[in-house]
This record gives C-alpha cells, structure tokens and sequence, in this order.
C-alpha cells in the first residue's frame, strides 16, 4: 500500500511539473507573438539596454498595451513570419514592454509615447534611434528595422542634424514630415521653423503645410491660419477649418491636465470668436471654476452668467442640477430654482422637470416638490421613459 501511495505521489508531482512547464511555454508564446518568430526576452528593460550594449546590438522594444487591437494583430500575424524572425532574431535584442505597467509608465512619459504600438530602436545607453508607430506589415517592419539600422536614415540622424544647427528648407520640411508621420510632438516647432524659410506663406504648397501642422493655439502657425482663413479655403471645406477651429479651442481651453489661466483663455476667446466673446466668456467660466472643483467661484460665475445672457433650457437645467448637487446656500439655491423653472417653460421635459422637483424640496417647498415629482411621471409615461428615481425621490418626500 505504501509503495502505491508513492507511485501515485511521483506521477503527480510528474504530471504537476509537466502542466507548469506547458504553462511557461505558453506564456512565453503569448509574450513573443507565437513560438517561433520573434525571440523576445523577459527582462526588465534596464536589463535588456545591458544586453544591447553588451552584444553590440541595437535594442527593438514592442510598445504596446493590452488593449491595443493592432498591438494583437502583430503578435498574431507579422511578429510570428519566418523573414521577421530571421532579421530581428540576428540584428536586434528584442523586448516587449507593457506601457501602463511597471517601467513602460516612465518610458512611454519620457519618450512621449501615445499612440500604440509603437516600435523603439535604441542603443545601448536608451538613446532613440529610430521609431515607427502603428500596425507594420511584414516587410514595412523588416524595412523600419533596417532604417534603424542605417545611421543615415535612423531617426538619431536626424535629430542630429537639427540639434547640429541645420536649418536648410528641404531638410527641416522632410524632417517635419517624419516627425508627424512618428506622431512626434517636436513636429510643430520643425515646421515653423521651416516657414521661417519661406518668403511667401500664402502659396498653395505652403498653405498646405500650414494647415496639416496647426496642431494647437500656441502657435505662429495658428495666427496665420485664423488671419488667412479665407486663402485657406480655396482649398479646404469651409466646414472642415471651422470644425478643426472649433476642436484646437476645445483641446486647449478644456484641458483638465493643462488648464489655461482665464486671462489666456479670454485672448483666445476674443481673437477666434469676436463677435460672441463676451457671452462665451462668461460659459466658459462656469465650465473652469467646474472642472477646477471652485463651486463658490462657480456660483458667483453662474449668478453673472444668467442676469446678462439669454439663456437656452439646456444651459438653465444644467447649472440648476450643478447647485442642487454642490451648493447649500438657500438664495443661491432659491435664484437656480428660478432658473430650473425657466428651463421646464422652455423644454418640459422629464429631467428638467425633476431637477425642477429636486430643487423644490432643496428650498423646503414639499408640496410643489411632490407636485412637480408626479408630473415627471405623466411625462415620462408619454415619452416611454424609466422614471425609478422620480418614484424613489417622492418616497424621500414622505
């Protein structure tokens, strides 16, 4: 009996290191694209860049995140081609790196990664080389790598040459392009700098240039682009400049990670929308003191807002909802009542109609809270709406 008590223990213990090692090998397999393809290693990245350096080989890092759909269609479909494998297995040291985990969050920061996957080449000492972005076809991958390979169209050269002083009309228009193309920030700047060489902006090759890199508001480029509108549109839609307009302002002015101070935010306002600026002024800075988490700012803001400008049900039953929501102050409370009226006048619909009921009982008008509670319900009977939180709300009433 004992001695099948140990038979059994040793097939167990066999069978148990089998199944782990199928589960390294998959594991592997998965982190690699398949088995067979690329060779790449499972080390951190400060461990790699040594082994690079060591082996006289460039560093190729797979940038890319769980997420990415493309990301997947590499490992499923290029990483795993013989001809890949056979270039990148002999040229480069080959990594994958997760850039929302552990050492990928710093690099994907200090290499301004946002777009994935992205592909780095880097010597030894993690200077960049060379870099591509987006989903490569096999021979588009085989191609980057022997770019990075070739100083004279690596990346690094370029920058080089830039640092170096270079500042010929062809080279920096070319190097712009390239940047773009990388999804690289530096892009912009190498433009302008670029039109700084060009006597005449206002020719169609340059005007074409203007407008594929006005990429923000802090910009000569953008200047231009507002003042010359109309030489703009002998080659683009009318409606494609007003909406690429309208989205750099929203890009700027709404930027919760690099809120603009107001004073900047009125000059932009001023200068892109004269007409309306001061109306929009004054909603924009409901929308900053919000997002600042201000609300006695945001109040004194919406009280000023409300007494110059006409206002629309959505503008009304938004701000009303906000001070039922932050504000405790009974006048305050009883002048977004008014506004929540005003709002069900213009548009009575059910949820103007329950923040109208809310702010009832906010100010201790029960009856009129109920009131206007129940009459939500009819409403949303009509319109075929969910009304739970109406029914809920009313027992909170009792």
């Amino acid at each position: 009996m004992r001695a099948s008590l140990t038979f059994f223990s040793i097939l167990c213990l066999s069978i148990a290191s089998l199944l782990a090692q199928n589960i390294e090998q998959k594991r592997n397999s998965d982190a690699s694209g398949t088995e067979g393809g690329i060779a790449f290693i499972h080390e951190q990245y400060t461990t790699a860049l040594n082994k690079a350096k060591t082996s006289n080989k460039i560093l190729f890092v797979d940038a890319y995140t769980t997420w990415c759909a493309p990301c997947k269609l590499m490992d499923k479909n290029v990483f795993p081609q013989a001809q890949v494998a056979t270039f990148f297995n002999q040229q480069f040291i080959n990594l994958k790196l997760d850039m929302e985990k552990g050492e990928g969050v710093a690099l994907a920061k200090s290499l301004g990664i946002s777009a994935y996957p992205t592909f780095l080449f880097l010597d030894g000492d993690g200077q960049l080389l060379h870099k591509g972005v987006g989903f490569q076809e096999t021979q588009q991958l085989i191609d980057l790598g022997k770019a990075a390979s070739n100083s004279d169209n690596a990346l690094s050269n370029w920058v080089k040459k830039y640092e170096n002083g270079n500042r010929e009309a062809t080279f920096l228009k070319e190097y712009a392009l390239k940047l773009a193309e990388l999804y690289d920030d530096r892009s912009t700047k190498v433009a302008e700098d670029y039109m700084t060489t060009q006597t005449d902006w206002n020719t169609p090759d340059n005007l074409e240039f203007i407008y594929r890199f006005v990429e923000n508001t802090d910009t000569k480029l953008f200047g231009y682009f507002l003042k010359n509108k109309k030489a703009f549109e002998s080659k683009i839609a009318i409606s494609d400049i007003e909406l690429k307009i309208q989205g750099l302002v929203t890009d700027r002015l709404f930027n919760e990670k690099n809120l603009p101070t107001l004073t900047y935010a009125d000059s932009i306002i001023r200068m892109v929308y004269p007409q309306t600026a001061e109306r929009m002024k004054g909603h924009y800075r409901l929308n900053y003191y919000r997002m600042k988490g201000d609300r006695d700012q945001y109040a004194k803001s919406a009280v000023a807002y409300f007494k110059k400008n006409n206002k629309s049900a959505d503008e009304l039953s938004e701000a009303a909802a906000l001070f039922h929501e932050q504000i405790q102050e009974k006048s305050l409370l009883k002048k977004a009542t008014k506004w929540a009226q005003k709002a069900v006048k213009l548009d009575n619909s059910y949820l103007n109609m329950m923040i109208l009921a809310q702010l009832y009982a906010d100010i201790n008008k029960k009856d009129k809270a109920q009131k206007q509670a129940q009459q939500a319900i009819e409403k949303a009977k009509t319109t075929n709406e969910p009304f739970d939180d109406a029914t809920e709300f009313l027992k909170t009433l009792k």
